[in-house]
């Protein structure tokens, strides 16, 4: 596969296709994006770009959980190799930003707002050669709407939609930003990180859900968050947004929050993670389980009775539950020692139950990192997925 040179320098908007709607956003030069990415790197050695980049914004219609079709917002990063090949495609699903639409990723570099420089990281990869696809997550772009946060059949369906959507943009559109043969030629790895690892493992999970030659080739998960039970364990503060979510998608008679929450915080629920982000939320919940769950329900989490005591709720977290379906699609994990989000110790129970579901899983752990391992691991992702391009299944 090979890259169709550009005939203009520039476009303003590229033709719509169903679904879909796609404009010009900006150039980045080499100089440009290194001056970008700078900042998410400022502890760490930053990759040189290899190539400028074009930056085109997409709405792709999906299909949100209450059966509303919605737009879902996709920065998508075209490497301008020239006649050098593409290197692979690279979905990437950030972590955790909110539920609202003031909250969404996309956001994120126009408000200054620092969630984790999704862009930058993104646009790193997309400077050594790889077509960066960044999206929100669904909800987002409509305010009666929340996002459906750690929902794993809509992550999925999202991951899916997504994939279609750009294949299509750049199999078919104008020569401009056009790539022969769109995505089905390249090697394609969905990454995440925290939430985002989720939403990988998710999509990968339900892989036969793509076009036949669209499928994932790898996942790539930065201190992915895949276990629902043990994310409000280590890290509770963003319990409330999942039990939000999960309220809104299943109902009360399902997940009722007073049957998981301190009363005084299920009461006022929907209004508090409603009007701020993750940072607000972060601040505003307890970080400790015991003051932020009800007694009985938080006994039970420890003891791993839920399925006892509330049957119902338990049924919920395990569908979604996220990775370990069998899928065996080829794995890189990469998870710091001093990770607040995530335990080092339940990812590595996460490596061992993938591999005895057939899955190849390279884990990496990196002593003394925290929770966000995209800078220090950057070498070896790109090893990585240049061997599973090579033909490696177990790179």
């Amino acid at each position: 596969m090979r890259r169709t040179l550009a005939v203009l320098a520039l476009i303003v908007t590229a033709t719509s296709l169903p679904g879909q709607q796609a404009s010009f956003e900006q150039q980045f030069s080499h100089q440009e994006l290194d001056e970008f990415i700078a900042e998410l790197y400022e502890d760490y050695e930053p990759p040189v770009a290899e190539y400028p980049v074009d930056v085109y914004q997409l709405l792709v219609e999906t299909t949100h959980p209450s059966g509303v079709t919605t737009p879902v917002r996709v920065q998508l990063f075209i490497p301008q190799t020239g006649t050098d090949a593409i290197r692979g495609s690279y979905l990437f699903a950030p972590g955790s930003t909110g539920l609202i639409n003031p909250c969404r990723p996309s956001r994120e570099h126009e408000a200054g707002i620092r969630w984790g420089l999704y862009r930058a990281h993104v646009l790193s990869l997309a400077g050594q050669g790889f077509v960066g696809i960044l999206p929100d997550y669904m909800g987002f772009e409509d305010w009666n709407l929340i996002q459906p946060y750690f929902h794993a059949e809509s992550e999925a369906r999202l991951i899916v939609d997504v994939t279609v959507a750009v294949h299509a943009f750049l199999s078919e559109d104008p020569e401009e930003v056009r790539i022969d043969g769109g995505l089905a030629d390249l090697t394609r790895v969905a990454a995440g990180y925290s939430q985002g690892g989720h939403a990988a493992f998710a999509a990968a999970d339900r892989n036969d859900l793509f076009p036949a030659g669209l499928e994932l080739d790898g996942i790539i998960g930065y201190g992915p968050t895949t276990a629902v039970d043990a994310l409000f364990l280590e890290y509770s503060s963003v319990a409330p947004m999942v039990v939000e979510a999960y309220r809104t998608i299943y109902g009360e008679e399902r997940f009722d929050p007073a049957h998981i929450l301190a009363p005084e915080l299920a009461e006022s629920l929907a209004y508090d993670t409603t009007r701020q982000c993750v940072g607000g939320m972060q601040s505003y919940y307890p970080t400790k389980p015991t003051e932020l769950f009800s007694v009985g329900f938080l006994k039970s989490l420890w003891a791993e009775t839920l399925e006892l005591t509330h049957p119902d709720i338990h049924a919920v977290m395990e569908e979604n539950r996220a990775g370990l379906s069998g899928h065996r699609v080829p794995t890189l994990i990469l998870q710091g020692t001093n990770d607040i989000v995530v335990n080092r110790f339940t990812q590595d129970a996460f490596v061992v139950a993938l591999r005895e579901l057939g899955s190849h899983v390279r884990y990496l752990v990196y002593e003394g990192a925290r929770h966000d391992t995209r800078q220090i691991a950057f070498p070896r992702v790109i090893q990585w997925i240049d061997a599973l391009s090579a033909g490696s299944n177990t790179p």
